[in-house]
């Protein structure tokens, strides 16, 4: 068949390297560079170059990214891991929770207070209940509900619990209160700590731009088209999709869309076959999120000994992550500012995401969804159509794909183990 895929990110790139060997694929991307999420960035600090990663960025070797690793496996892509310390502490640095309460085998004597070490105790209660509720896969629940089930101190929920989770989104609390908690103490679940050991994250040398370069590389049949916003999807009076790009019009049998819901609802509107799927993508919400890369030590714990890998900073009414790197040994920083009044500085780099808005809203529309996938010649792909919002559902997503459009192949058999 002729299959067009609109959109180059992970879920339209894996998609792409699953389909090529049987089919004529095409890929449109919008922007001159592919990845999609998966954003490393290039900067200089001091006449030092440095690679950062800018948008995706956490993963291990776990149940949780099955998918993803088998991937990157097969595209021979090294791995490394390291240990993901995290801090909780006040917008202006003070009062740090620091998990584990150690660096370098020495305590951190700023976070051993007796309300930071309470705030640990209930805290390691809480994630021993995080598995057997994942496994439920109760999607319809929100965090705010679970949170309440819990019977927990309010001091303890809106001091730290709160803060910790909203901060992995950066979005109002109100709008995280509606977030199905199932998502929101997903990566918690995949990532639980041993005992006073931090949890293993991996991370790939060079940056995620590495793991992209290997998977362009290997498409061998792919005619991938960047810089080509699709600005229509039609159908021909013999039944083709039309894909128009560049006010050129391509036709093709089945079309994959690997965008965002938002663009795939405004593209296939026109299409009245596709009612209840453009309904069904018409329930996602979305919102921005603003990522600086810098150097400004403000937005920091204000002890430098209770640096950690993740370091949360919140205040009355906002959450926000600034991740550091202790390997590299120098203060740069990938922060979440949407929120602030300000950028930080020195400043090497800004960019802008759009996220899904993971309500229960969300849950119910992708489950909704599946049925309809591959109808009147039309599949969706994205990490919104697959389980939690993850790299890892972005790739699985492709994989559903190939299940209905190559089960037999030898890429899809690899991926599926």
């Amino acid at each position: 068949m002729r299959i067009g895929i609109i959109g180059g990110g992970a879920a339209g790139l894996a998609t792409a390297w699953l389909l090529e060997q049987d089919h004529d694929v095409t890929l449109f991307e919008k922007d001159d560079r592919l990845g999609g999420h998966a954003h490393t960035v290039d900067i200089d600090v001091g006449g030092r170059p440095l690679s950062v990663d800018a948008g995706f960025q956490f993963f291990a070797r776990s149940a949780a990214y099955t998918t993803f690793n088998r991937l990157l496996d097969a595209l021979d892509v090294p791995r490394t891991t390291y240990p993901a310390t995290l801090t909780v502490s006040r917008a202006d640095g003070t009062r740090p929770v620091v998990m584990p309460p150690f660096r370098r085998g020495r305590p951190v004597w700023s976070s051993l207070t007796p309300r930071a070490i309470m705030h640990l105790l209930r805290f390691r209660a809480f994630l021993s209940g995080i598995p057997a509720f994942l496994a439920q896969h109760d999607t319809m629940l929100t965090i705010a509900e679970y949170v309440e089930r819990k019977h927990l101190p309010r001091s303890f929920v809106d001091d730290f619990l709160f803060p910790l989770l909203l901060a992995f989104w950066c979005v109002d609390l109100a709008d995280f209160r509606r977030f199905a908690a199932y998502n929101a103490l997903y990566y918690l679940g995949a990532n639980l700590p041993r005992g006073l050991r931090p949890p293993d994250q991996s991370e790939i040398p060079g940056g995620l731009r590495v793991y992209i370069d290997a998977l362009v590389r290997s498409l061998a049949r792919v005619d991938l088209r960047t810089g080509a916003a699709v600005e229509s999807v039609a159908r021909d009076a013999d039944g083709s999709l039309l894909v128009g790009a560049a006010g050129v019009r391509h036709p093709f049998d089945h079309l994959v869309l690997a965008c965002d819901a938002r663009q795939a609802h405004d593209l296939l509107v026109p299409l009245p076959e596709l009612a209840d799927m453009t309904q069904q993508l018409s329930r996602f919400g979305f919102f921005d999120t603003t990522i600086a890369i810098h150097g400004d030590r403000r937005l920091m714990p204000r002890d430098e000994a209770a640096w950690s890998v993740v370091n949360v900073r919140a205040d009355d009414a906002h959450s926000s992550l600034s991740i550091w790197s202790p390997a590299r040994g120098i203060p740069v920083l990938k922060s979440w500012v949407t929120y602030d009044a300000e950028l930080p500085q020195p400043l090497y780099a800004t960019a802008t995401y759009r996220h899904g808005l993971i309500d229960t809203a969300y849950f119910d529309a992708q489950r909704r969804l599946r049925p309809l996938q591959a109808r009147h010649g039309v599949s969706l792909a994205g990490l919104y159509t697959a389980d939690a919002d993850s790299h890892e559902s972005a790739i699985l997503s492709a994989v559903a794909v190939a299940e209905r459009l190559v089960p037999d192949s030898p890429r899809l058999a690899l991926l599926r183990g």
